[in-house]
């Protein structure tokens, strides 16, 4: 069921009625809602691109990554964005009118890395870990726990600022780990997981008139490369 299909005045709750047994999985029926079905896979589609390092460890591969790997990653972010583009009314929130900018801002920093560091692989999945899990919890931590707002934007709250660094740190820290060659100590992966996913929440929180994406995605980048070569040279 596309956004456009359900009329703007109708609950919330009636909304989710009628889903089927697929939302009741894991209390996703309850999450949507409370958030919002549109938001609810909004949320899906942010965060499963995440899973990507987990597929890396039980996947034979070398490093640097050979050319069949390079073209599924490419074919994969293509395909990514197609299908998110064309079902824009799903995915969309109300109002909003740069969908593929927000779409693009998620793919380009990860992408560019991974092209521009073959040999730093790594980098490029912290990126995706900050990204796809820490950006994906603020939204719905902040919707879902709610709370004091933040002093330098009402519009952001501690839960969600927590959630992203919290999830966001867990989901860097793996993401570096996984794919690091030579293997680097797990207390290394936490801290520069940690450092990077609190700086992308802080971005994150700025108020910022722009799709923060780009930004989160810019800043997490940068930092895990800044955070890499201080802790472990080049």
């Amino acid at each position: 069921m596309s956004q456009a299909s359900v009329p703007d005045g109708q609950p919330l709750a009636s909304r989710s009625a009628g889903l089927g047994s697929h939302w009741e999985l894991w209390g996703v029926r309850h999450i949507a809602r409370r958030i919002g079905i549109c938001e609810c896979r909004r949320r899906l589609l942010h965060m499963l691109p995440g899973l990507f390092p987990a597929l890396l460890l039980v996947l034979p591969h070398y490093d640097p990554w050979e050319l069949p790997l390079k073209l599924c990653v490419v074919g994969f972010s293509l395909g990514t964005i197609a299908f998110a583009i064309l079902r824009y009314n799903d995915f969309a929130r109300p109002n909003e009118s740069q969908w593929h900018v927000s779409v693009l801002g998620y793919i380009i920093p990860v992408v560019a890395l991974l092209i521009l560091l073959p040999g730093r692989s790594e980098l490029g999945l912290l990126t995706l870990g900050v990204l796809a899990f820490g950006d994906g919890s603020a939204a719905l931590g902040g919707k879902l726990i709610q709370g004091p707002r933040l002093p330098w934007n009402r519009a952001k709250t501690w839960a969600g600022l927590a959630s992203f660094a919290i999830v966001g740190s867990i989901a860097a820290s793996f993401s570096y780990w996984a794919d690091a060659r030579p293997a680097v100590p797990i207390r290394i992966c936490c801290t520069i997981g940690a450092v990077t996913a609190l700086m992308g929440a802080i971005v994150e929180s700025l108020p910022i008139r722009s799709h923060d994406n780009f930004r989160v995605g810019a800043t997490a980048a940068l930092t895990g490369l800044t955070m890499h070569i201080l802790l472990l040279g080049w």
